[in-house]
């Protein structure tokens, strides 16, 4: 399980992904982190131009993931347009891990 940074709901991004880990008997991996402002609403090309080197994947994320052989669980508190989604799933299966099913808490658009 892996979270994406939150910069409006850190803790409970973290402990709802660290809580649905251990019900699922699933290790925690850590987090991409998604830079250090929140990005401006835009349109998609923006948002992903804006993306597009913001977010962040320590190297010991990228190890776990590559190693966790199986699924990366990637948990978000709110997706409006899905590019946070997509560009951090990309970064996982990048690194090597395998499919990235997403949780998203809320979505708005």
């Amino acid at each position: 399980m892996v979270t994406v940074g939150s910069h409006s709901r850190p803790r409970l991004v973290r402990s709802l992904g660290e809580r649905i880990a251990a019900v699922g008997q699933m290790p925690v991996l850590g987090a991409v982190g998604t830079g250090a402002e929140p990005l401006p609403r835009s349109n998609s090309a923006r948002r992903v131009q804006a993306l597009d080197g913001s977010l962040q994947l320590a190297p010991e994320v990228a190890e776990a993931a590559r190693t966790a052989g199986g699924p990366v669980l990637l948990v978000d508190d709110f997706a409006e347009t899905g590019w946070t989604l997509a560009m951090a799933a990309r970064l996982l299966r990048s690194a090597g891990g395998g499919e990235v099913p997403p949780l998203v808490l809320a979505l708005q658009g």
